[in-house]
């Protein structure tokens, strides 16, 4: 899988945003820090929960975690960016820290972390290793060296095994495998011994995709659900964000190491009956209006509920990119998974504030339990100074700063929020016309928030997050950072920014509505 991840950004608290818990059911959403590629499976730490997926040299395999499954933030990297374990060298020539794909798994009251180490050189060439630590909470990763490689792995029909895509899962009797592999020769099955973390014997099962031809199935897990190990595996082009065509098909068996056979009881060892065709029956997650080209499915048993962690491209955005962490429901039909976006996480992570009971005056309405910001003008208050977001001397210009000042009615410190049909805001400036905008593109903590000409880019569009008491969290749906009053300062004229989500006073802000729209004017004006 070709693919290269964007940043990396350390964060210092956590927070619980909203949830989505009462009937009916409606879509689950995520906040936080949701970009991510090819998300390994989610393992709960003492109430943490973790994931880790694709990253490059500059920036390692990137980690995300989450108190409610709900809102992610981002954690530490596995081997620190530029550095890997001495092994892959021999195994993988010219790697350049391109890990791929990992898997994360608790054996023995430890934490298992299988990756994949993938070079471009002539022919291609990689290897899965895998790292142990004792806490995900407090890691303290140790390499435990090669799983299985590609120069140490049989050729079939004359093709390479490209060992790349760990997916490590438990039969019914406690025993450990690891399905792995990406077009090429195909999908294989391994034992994996639970005391050591690293391949058991020599046995290897062919599972997926090669009938003596190029098959470009890839990213494969397996889970035993109500009596069936089911195979779930990707097919199509990854990695290219909306023109990206990646879909999810699936089969069966009762064994942990296959046959899997898919809908039409065809072997997928054998291509199964889909003939590349996304629609065909054995399909179960396809692109779906702004989420494309799902992949690199995960499965976690929420208190006995079947969820599903994948990643999609944004459709929101105007390339696809970045790829974003989801969660999905698998409701069983007839002895076969389908999946849901409309449904309540099964535990009660629940946001019990709401416009009649908050203390702030902003106007909203409940949808399936989340409180939605209503359109409409509004002077926004930061909650830890009680100070207006204003623009800057009331310019007009492009690039006036955002700063707070001590509320004076004046139109430089009213803004038109409007909701579009992907659930993303725009906030505009009611003096100017324009529209809140990160400058330059950052994507970096203290990048800076101005006003600029309306366009409507992903520099221009806000995620605004019910925190707590009728507050919001406004979030750049570029940057996945939050507007931030810097340092936590009270004083008028404080910068305006975007910083890591962190829930913390100074990024939690009241939408107190303008009623007098026509009336209002710029008679006063901040410095």
């Amino acid at each position: 899988m070709l693919k290269k991840f964007l940043q990396q950004v350390i964060p210092v608290f956590l927070i619980s945003i909203a949830a989505i818990v009462s009937n009916p059911a409606s879509a689950i959403e995520l906040f936080g820090q949701t970009a991510t590629h090819d998300p390994s499976t989610i393992v709960e730490d003492n109430g943490t929960y973790w994931t880790f997926g694709t990253g490059d040299g500059n920036v390692g395999m990137v980690s995300r975690y989450s108190t409610d499954l709900l809102t992610w933030q981002t954690g530490p990297t596995v081997f620190q960016p530029g550095t890997w374990p001495s092994w892959i060298n021999q195994r993988v020539p010219n790697f350049d820290g391109n890990f791929w794909a990992p898997d994360l798994i608790e054996m023995n009251g430890r934490f298992y972390i299988y990756y994949s180490a993938f070079s471009t050189s002539n022919p291609p060439t990689s290897a899965i290793g895998v790292a142990v630590t004792d806490s995900l909470n407090n890691p303290n990763w140790r390499d435990l060296g090669m799983v299985v490689s590609t120069q140490t792995e049989p050729r079939t029909n004359g093709q390479p095994v490209n060992a790349i895509d760990p997916g490590v899962y438990r039969d019914t009797n406690g025993n450990v495998w690891m399905i792995y592999g990406s077009h090429y020769s195909g999908l294989y099955i391994v034992q994996i011994d639970p005391n050591t973390g690293l391949r058991q014997g020599s046995a290897r099962f062919a599972a997926i995709g090669n009938n003596g031809n190029w098959n470009e199935f890839e990213g494969a897990q397996v889970q035993y659900i109500d009596g069936y190990y089911y195979a779930f595996v990707n097919r199509g082009d990854c990695c290219a964000g909306r023109d990206s065509n990646y879909y999810i098909l699936v089969g069966r068996s009762t064994s942990p190491t296959g046959p899997f056979l898919d809908i039409n009881g065809v072997n997928l060892w054998s291509y199964g009956s889909t003939n590349g065709n996304p629609n065909a029956a054995s399909t179960v997650l396809a692109t779906d209006g702004i989420y494309i080209g799902p992949g690199h499915f995960g499965y976690l048993n929420n208190n006995g509920q079947h969820l599903a962690s994948i990643h999609y491209y944004d459709g929101r955005t105007s390339n696809g990119w970045p790829s974003r962490l989801d969660l999905l429901e698998i409701n069983m039909v007839n002895g076969w998974p389908t999946f849901t976006r409309d449904f309540s996480l099964a535990t009660g992570n629940s946001s019990s504030s709401s416009s009649s009971s908050s203390s702030s005056s902003s106007s909203s309405s409940s949808s399936g339990g989340a409180t939605v910001l209503e359109d409409g003008r509004y002077t926004i208050i930061a909650r830890h100074s009680g100070k207006a977001m204003d623009v800057a001397g009331a310019s007009s210009a492009d690039g006036a700063n955002l700063q707070q000042w001590t509320s004076n009615g004046g139109t430089q410190q009213q803004f038109d929020v409007a909701r579009q049909d992907s659930g993303i805001y725009t906030i505009r400036p009611a003096h100017s016309g324009k529209s809140l905008d990160v400058y330059d593109w950052s994507t970096a903590p203290g990048g800076n928030i101005v006003q600029w000409d309306y366009w409507g880019g992903e520099t221009q569009q806000f995620n605004i997050v019910e925190a707590e008491e009728g507050y919001y969290i406004i979030i750049s749906v570029l940057s996945e950072l939050a507007l931030d009053v810097n340092s936590f300062s009270e004083a008028d004229g404080a910068n305006i920014m975007q910083w890591n989500v962190t829930g913390a006073v100074n990024q939690q802000w009241s939408f107190q509505p303008v009623n007098n729209i026509s009336g209002s004017s710029s008679t006063a004006t901040s410095p």
